[in-house]
């Protein structure tokens, strides 16, 4: 059933894709009246019968220097390292046919393969909401759901890596619905697995929440979400964490534990009072360990819980404020107003700790931010971050003991 459906979502996305694109052929009627765009970057392509057509993209350069629990991992004790990368090399298609269908697809190219990243088609049609099927991200979390494009620091909090649903899922169907100022989101997940019986492993995940206006640029968010994920038989969850530097090779944080199942649930809440902002977040989830024979494959076996929160604020010195979409709950582009674009400042302070029944000691952090980016213009974005992080017996260091690191990153971004 699982590769029927997926089947039947990659034909859909390449038949809605390839009659859009007849657009760009001139396969259209005589009556049929084209809108041509570049604003923002992209090319997008519009008719009056409903039919659109964009492309866009993103290219994310990261340089990271850093010493501590990132370096020791990686190189000689006590040394610092650097490292850069592109962080995402991204193309996206998307568009609509008639009022109803829509199409999103996503591909991230590095320098030896292309990966999909994103692939969806959506039907609004319902009245009620609209559905989906694909490769998307699943419902859970503010800063996991707003765009690596506009999240206000380079990387996002480091405890959903902890969870589970912190990468998109391989296939899944999905509703979502709003009605001012409410939303709401549920999804149902294959986990491409089996369980003991051999039927496929599913996992649930809902959302829901609201948006409240304050006055002019100025508004409340409030949400909640829930999922429970079903890791069929041989199930097993690699608990790791880059403590918010992506570009070093192994993590502070490395467990390989045998699980059954897991539950886990999050809160968000956020202001925006013209151009400040300050939005927080506490994630908690309980993992049922898979009693297992003794195997070096595994690190520990038992239950685990993992958990932690963050808190950030950022201040648009130039007087924007921070986009918001409040049909689906999420934080958007920052659009300057004068030719020199516009200056956010952030700080954000990040505690995490993962309990593992069968390790001795948790693993436990404390990551303080502070951040400045410029939107030079729409489309091009400089981010700047220091960070400062105390790690308590975290396993790849030395188990046991505890350590301290500073790091300083660069992002030069173009979105379009």
């Amino acid at each position: 059933m699982r590769r029927t459906l997926q089947l039947l979502c990659a034909v859909g996305v390449a038949t809605v894709f390839c009659s859009s694109s007849a657009l760009l052929a001139g396969a259209v009627t005589s009556k049929e009246e084209l809108k041509i765009s570049t604003t923002g970057g992209g090319i997008k392509i519009k008719s009056d019968n409903g039919n659109s057509f964009a492309i866009g993209g993103r290219i994310m350069y990261d340089y990271d220097s850093y010493d501590g629990p990132w370096s020791e991992v990686n190189h000689d004790q006590d040394d610092s390292a650097s490292e850069s990368e592109f962080r995402r090399t991204r193309v996206t298609l998307k568009g609509t046919s008639g009022k109803n269908w829509g199409y999103k697809f996503a591909v991230d190219i590095d320098e030896s393969e292309a990966e999909m990243d994103t692939a969806v088609i959506s039907y609004k049609g319902m009245g009620f909401g609209t559905a989906k099927v694909g490769r998307f991200k699943a419902p859970f979390g503010l800063e996991e759901l707003t765009s690596s494009k506009w999240v206000s620091t380079i990387e996002r909090s480091p405890t959903p890596e902890l969870g589970f649903l912190a990468d998109k899922p391989s296939f899944q169907f999905a509703l979502h619905g709003h009605s001012e100022p409410m939303f709401w989101q549920a999804a149902l997940i294959d986990e491409d697995n089996e369980d003991d019986d051999g039927s496929d492993a599913y996992s649930i995940a809902g959302r829901v929440g609201g948006y409240f206006s304050m006055g002019e640029d100025s508004f409340m968010h409030l949400a909640g979400s829930l999922a429970s994920r079903d890791f069929g038989n041989d199930g097993q969850k690699r608990f790791r964490t880059r403590l918010g530097i992506h570009s070093i090779g192994s993590m502070p944080i490395d467990h390989k534990i045998a699980v059954d199942d897991a539950d886990q649930y999050g809160l968000e809440a956020a202001a925006v009072l013209g151009p400040f902002s300050l939005q927080a977040e506490y994630r908690n989830v309980d993992f049922d360990g898979r009693e297992t024979a003794e195997d070096a494959e595994y690190q520990g076996k038992g239950d685990v819980e993992a958990e932690g929160y963050y808190v950030q604020a950022s201040y648009i010195v130039t007087g924007e404020t921070r986009g918001y979409k409040g049909r689906s709950g999420k934080f958007d582009k920052v659009k300057p107003k004068g030719p020199n674009g516009a200056v956010e400042l952030v700080a954000k302070y990040e505690d995490g700790e993962l309990d593992i029944d069968d390790v001795a000691e948790k693993n436990e952090f404390e990551l303080f931010t502070l951040g400045v980016n410029w939107y030079a213009t729409q489309n091009v974005k400089l981010m700047l971050n220091y960070l400062d992080v105390d790690t308590d017996h975290a396993n790849q260091v030395d188990p046991g003991q505890d350590e301290d690191g500073q790091a300083v990153s660069f992002r030069a971004q173009y979105a379009f």
